[in-house]
């Protein structure tokens, strides 16, 4: 028995039945014939519609009962084999879409009066289409069901990545496994939507508000209970409250003004979440179009699909293209279990058979044949044509000429032609929506739009329901080239005029990153028709500029990236640019010194500090400067270049009056005189830098004590250092910042080791070198595990030394660093000579002296 309405209430649940009802007889009979069975496989079907109770027995098990059932269940035995039989209800609710005989009257047991019952014929020409059977795909689909089945059983999770073209099929691969598996997979789908607060993250918000049942108009007060609600669901008591903090910075509740745990926090809140989920059943998280994800979000896929301390089991389908690969040659090497599915297109005989069913009966063999030679394989073009030639109430009426055009794009255009001009009109102007919409967010750029419209769009193929269980029903365009083909058509002036009262209504909810990406539209189509009219081009580079510090704060460093990128391109010619352009460059240099990318760094800092000396603007100097002395001393290997920098960047900061800025650059000056050996003169910087601090700054505070640790060790002071690092990583544990948490249980260690305690030492290492690990932090874990090495050492645990030295000496030199190589050297040197190898140690030595011959002096 399928129940539908369950657990939310769908408008079109009846029609949905009979079209399931229509699939399953049809996948019935196809079956049969691949096995070759001499009689018909067939099934009776039987459908009715109406109230049921709903509970669950002491076992567990769901339970439906009610008239209604018994109902489906008589007509069911009434119907002849592969016949479908509904009830007068769901006739009722499904004839503008479904061809019924005539009515005939069924005897059932248990009922005083005959039953109404109805068989059906067929489906309207456009409902026909939703039921068109996949062609071609058959290994594939046996591929991760069988993936789903190995992640179920093990408690392994399985990433499964899926690459093609555009219009392969990658999107109905994935709906036809989710459509075949078990009642108790949980099935999660990753779709952008506007109502989060980060591009970067917006598919593991959108899971996150389904599960929680996030709605667009809740408040921030519901928002938080929802959270709290799911978090309690999902984790045990004591970090039930953790996660749902962290789950809160998804949709801006949890704001703070140094937000550099972000990425890390939102990771390990959602994984979290499906661990919880995936605890005792499976579950299957769905990502569409990954080529256009970031790195943070890439980075929480594989995240996820690596075994965990508990079973996880999950299967992780992605679905791209080939840019995906292309991006990240390494995708999936760190998955406990990865599999690879590259889509090809369709065979001349699958393509035709693929337009036959597509055209309802309104294609011929002469077409089909045409349609499957022009298509290339492509069943994204074989459907839009053939849709193009089918009847439909909303456009042509199929009458006139049926040639088929060469491209999809004309295909697509020749429909949208065909169409209503009312229609025409409404569907142009929602494809400026960037992701789902609901009727009421269509009427920001349609007033008169209505739900009767909408659904016509649906039925017409231009839109798509969003599957969005438990809110207002969401609507998108089917697909990416439908989309860009339809936007490509609406006026210019209409885009200026839509894309800013979109972008206003989203800074009025509170959303201004997306905002930003709308006023970005706008201004391209404004300079379009008046170049020398820089009024809205100035607004949309204002809103790139926050949305970009806004990402670079929270360390969604590529996402800065291209917002300030973008926002260069819009500010016009660089004769012209000043202090905010300076911003721009000062905050873009940070975001790819982040991501250890100097060069691009050097160029882009350097450039504001051009820029901002002309223009006198203290707040990016101080930043650029900043960055650019870290440059110089660990990767220039220049320090007296450092100083200078440095020096200038904490003049700039204390021009500005700015304790936040000041207190960074004294961070970051400190490290001169450490590099140096003139430990008092660190300790007197970081002893400032810490007195200025102010008390909600967590993250400096944490950084300001670590750095006065590492000086007391070095002064030999171990106890005072361990004192020191203990209040350090308190702070860190309470405010929940892992990449703080990790470097200070890495000092730790490092203290215990250097006052003998290295037994208590390794598991502080072996903490700190995990959570480097799960956030990608690559510098940071070659310096902890190079640290773990000597520990490891100092136990005459030779073997596990030599490999942690050797992995921190490869993944520094990766890097371009500088300074991590000659101690490495060193400390790999005396290992060998501990095995009595003097050779190999002389030779480790010289490489040592080599190393510290090009590292900061």
């Amino acid at each position: 028995m399928a129940v539908f309405g369950l657990p939310h209430v769908h408008e079109d649940d009846a029609l949905r039945a009979v079209r399931a009802g229509l699939a399953i007889s049809e996948r019935t009979r196809r079956l049969g014939d691949e096995l070759g069975l001499e009689r018909p496989l067939e099934v009776r079907v039987g459908i009715e519609t109406g109230e049921a109770a709903v509970g669950r027995s002491p076992t567990g098990q769901l339970l439906v009962t009610g008239p209604v059932v018994n109902v489906a269940a008589r007509l069911q035995v009434a119907a002849q084999p592969g016949q479908v039989l509904v009830g007068q209800t769901t006739s009722i609710l499904t004839s503008a879409n479904v061809s019924y005989a005539r009515r005939r009257r069924v005897r059932a047991k248990g009922f005083d009066s005959s039953l109404d019952a109805f068989a059906v014929e067929e489906l309207t020409a456009r409902s026909a289409r939703r039921t068109i059977p996949f062609v071609g795909r058959a290994s594939e689909q046996a591929i991760l069901g069988q993936s789903l089945g190995v992640a179920s059983t093990s408690g392994r999770p399985v990433l499964a990545t899926v690459v093609g073209e555009s219009g392969i099929g990658k999107s109905r691969l994935a709906d036809e496994l989710a459509a075949g598996v078990s009642a108790a997979v949980l099935i999660l789908r990753g779709q952008s939507r506007a109502l989060t607060d980060t591009a970067t993250f917006s598919p593991a918000a959108a899971i996150i508000g389904d599960l929680a049942g996030v709605r667009s108009g809740d408040g921030p007060d519901e928002v938080r209970q929802r959270l709290v609600e799911l978090a309690g669901r999902v984790s045990d008591a004591r970090a039930s409250t953790r996660t749902a903090q962290r789950l809160a910075l998804l949709f801006g509740q949890a704001e703070s003004r140094d937000e550099t745990a972000f990425v890390p926090e939102v990771q390990a809140g959602f994984i979290a979440v499906i661990d919880g989920l995936s605890r005792d059943h499976p579950v299957l998280v769905i990502f569409e179009d990954a080529h256009t994800l970031k790195a943070p979000m890439l980075d929480l896929i594989e995240r996820l699909s690596v075994r965990g301390e508990r079973p996880r089991r999950v299967l992780i389908v992605v679905l791209a293209r080939t840019e995906l690969l292309e991006q990240r040659p390494t995708w999936g090497s760190s998955s406990s279990n990865s599999v690879l599915i590259r889509m090809e297109t369709l065979s001349r005989d699958e393509s035709v058979q693929l337009a036959r069913h597509a055209g309802g009966g309104h294609v011929g063999e002469v077409e089909a044949i045409e349609i499957a030679e022009r298509a290339g394989g492509n069943p994204y073009f074989i459907i839009e044509t053939t849709g193009m030639l089918m009847p439909s109430s909303v456009g042509a009426g199929g009458h006139g000429p049926r040639s088929v055009p060469p491209t999809v794009q004309a295909v697509v255009s020749a429909r949208l032609d065909a169409m209503e001009p009312r229609l025409r009109d409404l569907a142009r102007r929602s494809s400026v929506f960037r992701y789902a919409f609901d009727v009421n967010e269509l009427r920001f750029v349609d007033e008169d739009a209505t739900a009767e419209e909408v659904q016509q769009l649906e039925d017409a193929e231009i839109l798509v329901r969003d599957q969005q269980p438990g809110a207002l029903q969401r609507w998108r365009m089917r697909h990416s080239t439908l989309k860009d083909v339809v936007y490509g058509s609406l006026p210019k002036r209409e885009r200026e005029r839509l894309h800013q009262r979109v972008a206003q209504s989203l800074l009025d909810s509170g959303h201004p990153s997306l905002a930003a990406d709308h006023l970005e539209l706008a201004a391209a189509a404004a300079l379009d028709l008046d170049p020398n009219n820089r009024a809205l081009p100035d607004r949309a580079v204002d809103a790139l500029l926050v949305a970009g510090d806004r990402a670079r704060r929270r360390m969604e460093s590529r996402t800065a990236i291209d917002r300030y990128q973008r926002a260069l391109a819009m500010a016009g010619q660089e004769a012209r640019w000043a202090a905010r352009e300076a911003r721009i460059l000062a905050g873009m240099g940070e975001a790819h010194y982040w991501l250890g990318e100097y060069a691009a760094a050097s160029t882009a800092l350097n450039r504001a500090v051009e820029i901002g000396e002309a223009c006198q603007d203290a707040f990016a100097l101080a930043l650029a400067l900043r960055f650019l002395g870290d440059i110089a001393i660990n990767y220039e290997a220049d320090v007296n270049k450092a100083e200078r920098l440095l020096n200038r960047s904490v003049l700039a900061a204390e021009e500005l009056g700015d304790p936040w800025a000041v207190v960074r650059s004294l961070l970051f000056a400190g490290w001169v005189p450490w590099t140096r050996q003139r430990f008092d003169e660190s300790e007197k910087v970081w002893r400032r830098a810490l007195s200025l601090v102010d008390p909600k700054d967590h993250w400096a505070r944490v950084r300001a004590l670590t750095a006065l640790s590492i000086n007391r060790s070095e002064m030999r002071d171990l106890e005072a250092a361990l004192e020191l690092i203990e209040e350090a990583r308190t702070i860190a544990e309470e405010t929940g910042d892992q990449f703080s948490v990790a470097n200070t249980l890495i000092q730790k260690a490092r203290l215990l080791d250097d006052l003998g305690r290295g037994a208590e030492a390794l598991p502080c290492f072996d903490r700190g070198v995990s959570i480097f690990g799960g956030l990608g932090a690559r510098w940071e874990m070659a310096d902890a595990r190079a640290a773990r090495g000597i520990a490891f050492r100092n136990l005459g645990r030779l073997d596990q030394a030599e490999e942690d030295l050797r992995f921190a000496i490869r993944t520094a030199e990766e890097l371009g660093d500088r300074q991590l190589p000659p101690w490495t050297w060193r400390n790999l040197a005396k290992v060998a000579e501990l095995r009595g190898d003097k050779a190999a140690a002389e030779e480790l030595l010289q490489r040592s002296l080599d190393a510290e011959s090009r590292g900061p002096h």
